[in-house]
């Protein structure tokens, strides 16, 4: 494959480090796409597929921060990873799981975790169809322009910018380099409507090494947990009208961009504390949702980039294979949590914060 074809394959499927890890084996690709769509679908999807794990450090710098941030990654595909912050020493410690259909967040030097079991196994059938989505999304929403190899981690990588094409898109830039044997951003700087720009980059990276071992996150006893498991029963209708608060807005895919087919719903404590999981074959949505304090609004943790949507600060985390949102609205902390494009988890946000 020529060096265009591999950077145009590599952009429009990948959004960001890591983003897609997840998109092996066969699904059809036929409907809403034509034949050049389908090449690069089908021809994304054979890069990835030569990853079946790997190990990485990933430096992560914010405009203006005074230190990096530097993680240790591991992946496993399909979908599994553990990633540990080591530096700086506010966020040292802090952990990232996805393993065995559980999600696991955790904040050592807060003593907090979030666990969340019982998502949908990964479906082999399901591969393709997401590198369609973030392909699709990134196709309509972004212009795309070559740019200059470079070599990130003694890789060869090939270069991509993706802008937006709407003015009220929040990421308005990606600046991108694809590892040319495997379509897998290694470098990419993410400039946001705010004029805040995020540089994440792997300084070391070694793919399918013998003697691989993913990590597992191991808690302190004193670890203040906060878990939901969606193997349980979720709510009916009538029992979500009724034990849940009304003050709660759950986030809307209006356009059905993401196919989320199913909708669960669960509440545990008061009516202000409940989570919502949307989901598909392809792609799920998480949104867990607590009172705040009457003393005033939660502290956002300290890890993301730090946004302003719809006059409302927020926190943006991406993860090997999925994104997080924290914020703070009307009395409510939301956490939204998904492997869709950040983009559209962010406009996501947006409309729980307009929808009074």
């Amino acid at each position: 494959m020529d060096i265009l074809s591999l950077i145009k394959t590599a952009g429009l499927v990948s959004i960001y480090l890591s983003s897609a890890f997840s998109f092996y084996a066969l699904a059809d690709v036929n409907a809403d796409t034509n034949s050049e769509d389908r090449f690069w679908i089908n021809r994304g999807h054979q890069n990835l597929n030569k990853v079946d794990h790997f190990n990485a450090v990933s430096e992560q710098v914010l405009a203006g921060q005074a230190e990096p941030t530097i993680s240790h990654i591991a992946f496993k595909k399909p979908d599994n990873f553990y990633q540990q912050v080591v530096q700086p020493v506010s966020q040292k410690g802090f952990e990232a799981s996805y393993r065995d259909n559980t999600l696991t967040l955790h904040h050592p030097s807060q003593q907090q975790a979030l666990i969340i079991n019982g998502l949908v196994p990964f479906k082999e059938s399901s591969a393709r169809s997401r590198v369609k989505g973030i392909y699709l999304f990134n196709k309509e929403h972004y212009e795309q322009a070559f740019t200059p190899s470079i070599h990130v981690a003694d890789r060869l990588a090939v270069g991509i910018d993706l802008t937006a094409k709407e003015d009220t898109s929040t990421i308005r830039k990606i600046e991108g380099f694809a590892d040319y044997h495997y379509s897998l951003f290694m470098q990419a700087t993410f400039i946001f409507s705010s004029g805040l720009d995020v540089k994440t980059h792997y300084k070391s990276i070694e793919f399918n090494a013998e003697n691989f071992t993913l990590p597992e996150i191991n808690l302190a006893k004193e670890t203040s947990i906060t878990s939901w498991d969606f193997n349980n029963k979720a709510l009916s209708k009538k029992q979500r009208k009724k034990q849940i608060s009304q003050d709660i807005i759950w986030p809307d895919d209006a356009d059905n961009t993401w196919n989320f087919d199913k909708h669960k719903y669960f509440q545990k404590g008061d009516e202000k504390t409940a989570a919502a999981y949307f989901y598909s074959d392809d792609f799920f949505l998480i949104t867990v949702a607590e009172a705040q304090q009457k003393s005033g609004t939660k502290q956002l943790n300290t890890m993301g980039a730090p946004l302003v949507v719809e006059n409302t600060p927020v926190l943006l985390n991406q993860f090997p294979t999925f994104s997080t949102i924290e914020m703070n609205h009307l009395g409510i902390h939301y956490r939204l949590l998904s492997n869709i494009h950040p983009e559209s988890l962010i406009s996501m946000a947006k409309g729980i914060i307009k929808e009074q």
